[in-house]
């Protein structure tokens, strides 16, 4: 990088060649005519890392030139120079620079020629403002450089150091916020839903484009150097952040898209239009018990016909054909079967479990369509049988009866997979040895 400054450099030595009268009466200083300045000897000072320099001549030469009473010969002329400065842009923008102004002897050597800092403080300036950088006067730093040179020898040479603090409120409003809003724009594609490609796939490439053209027009600013600078960082991982956004949107397209996945969501809906028709069933079984008529009367619903001795025969398996074909198609859980409005809990033996999920089988079906049929035979004979009855005795038959064809439909509200299980094993008599076979099954 290259700095330019005006400067009055102000130089002082002691030439005893040039002492005042003692008669002269006038001021301790006496200013020479600038027309001199060539006749008189001067250091031969030059500005070792200097690259341009010029002095001022309007309206005159800007050349100032006294004499004291003691020898001493001060020169002060007003310079503009551009000054080179090695830059380090590791920490860019966030950086601190050091620029250096050297002061050398060309020609005199350390044996003819020292330059010494004047005491105090030598250099002066004024409220400086630069655009970029911030500078006071605490960083300036004074230091001594003598050089040697092989086969001269050595050359007096001092210099100053200004610290220079770069200023990022550019950088944070022109770059950082810029970059920032554009990656937190390509993670609105996570609220996308992930079909719609049409939208978030033009938005990640958006944003990946972007901030490539915001980083290749800010370096193309910058001066070319080898190694990675602060800011590159952060320009790389923002595009690393967009560019996995839409790395990321391939690879849900490709969970989503997976045969195990479509498989598990058939299944899933499958399961829900399972649930959705039992709730449909039950919902329909409510109304027919909400809506079923007494005993002795007739009712569209269960099918109940009554006889001529006003008690009713039961005529309900031609109706719940349809719905038991329904039932079987739905699981329920095992949470449900511990509920307290099943009145035959309490009649389960302790080692009675089933699966959490336990879907009835062919063979269930199978056993429930038979335990049906033997139910209606079973029902046809004791129509018989009551028919050579009277009285109290034939009405308690029929109640039986009654009881043992209405009992699916008392049960399947609830849960039916469990009443054919519970048919099934209490045709074999593991189950209920009790009050339910007694219930089910009349005696001869």
């Amino acid at each position: 990088m290259d700095y330019r400054v005006n400067i009055f450099l102000r130089q002082k030595w002691n030439d005893p060649r040039l002492k005042l009268p003692t008669d002269y009466q006038g001021s301790d200083l006496l200013t020479i005519d600038p027309k001199l300045f060539k006749c008189l000897w001067k250091p031969d000072l030059f500005f070792a890392n200097e690259k341009n320099a010029n002095f001022h001549d309007v309206s005159q030469e800007n050349i100032l030139l006294f004499i004291s009473r003691s020898s001493d010969v001060l020169l002060s002329m007003r310079l503009s120079l551009v000054l080179s400065c090695p830059l380090d842009l590791m920490l860019f923008p966030m950086d601190m620079q050091r620029c250096k102004m050297q002061l050398e002897s060309f020609g005199y050597t350390t044996d003819d020629l020292r330059f010494i800092w004047e005491s105090g403080d030598p250099v002066q300036m004024n409220d400086i403002a630069l655009p970029q950088f911030d500078i006071a006067r605490e960083d300036v730093e004074y230091r001594n450089c003598t050089k040697f040179y092989k086969g001269t020898g050595y050359y007096t040479c001092v210099e100053v150091i200004f610290t220079l603090h770069r200023q990022v409120g550019f950088y944070m409003m022109g770059v950082y916020a810029p970059t920032l809003l554009i990656v937190v724009l390509s993670w609105l594609s996570f609220w996308i839903n992930p079909d719609a490609s049409a939208a978030r796939v033009p938005l990640g490439i958006f944003s990946v484009l972007s901030l490539s053209s915001e980083s290749m027009s800010f370096s193309a600013q910058l001066p070319k150097v080898s190694y990675v600078k602060a800011i590159d960082v952060w320009l790389i991982m923002c595009l690393v952040f967009t560019f996995a956004s839409l790395v990321e949107y391939a690879v849900v397209q490709v969970m989503l898209n997976s045969p195990g996945r479509i498989a598990a969501e058939k299944e899933r809906r499958r399961m829900r239009e399972r649930m959705k028709e039992y709730a449909d069933v039950e919902e329909e079984f409510e109304r027919t018990r909400d809506s079923a008529s007494p005993v002795g009367r007739p009712s569209p619903c269960s099918g109940v016909h009554p006889t001529s001795n006003g008690m009713s025969t039961p005529g309900l398996f031609g109706t719940l054909q349809g719905a038991e074909a329904r039932y079987k198609r739905v699981c329920m859980s095992l949470s449900d079967l511990r509920t307290p409005d099943f009145s035959i809990v309490g009649s389960l033996p302790q080692d009675f479990k089933l699966t959490n999920y336990d879907c009835l089988t062919a063979r269930a079906e199978h056993d429930t369509n038979k335990w049906s049929r033997s139910l209606q035979r079973h029902d046809a004979a004791h129509e018989t049988r009551t028919a050579s009855q009277s009285g109290h005795s034939s009405s308690r038959e029929t109640g039986r009866s009654l009881l043992a064809s209405a009992f699916p439909t008392l049960l399947l509200p609830f849960q039916h997979h469990l009443l054919v299980r519970l048919l099934m094993k209490a045709r074999s008599g593991s189950v209920f040895n009790g009050r339910l076979r007694r219930h089910l099954l009349p005696s001869n």
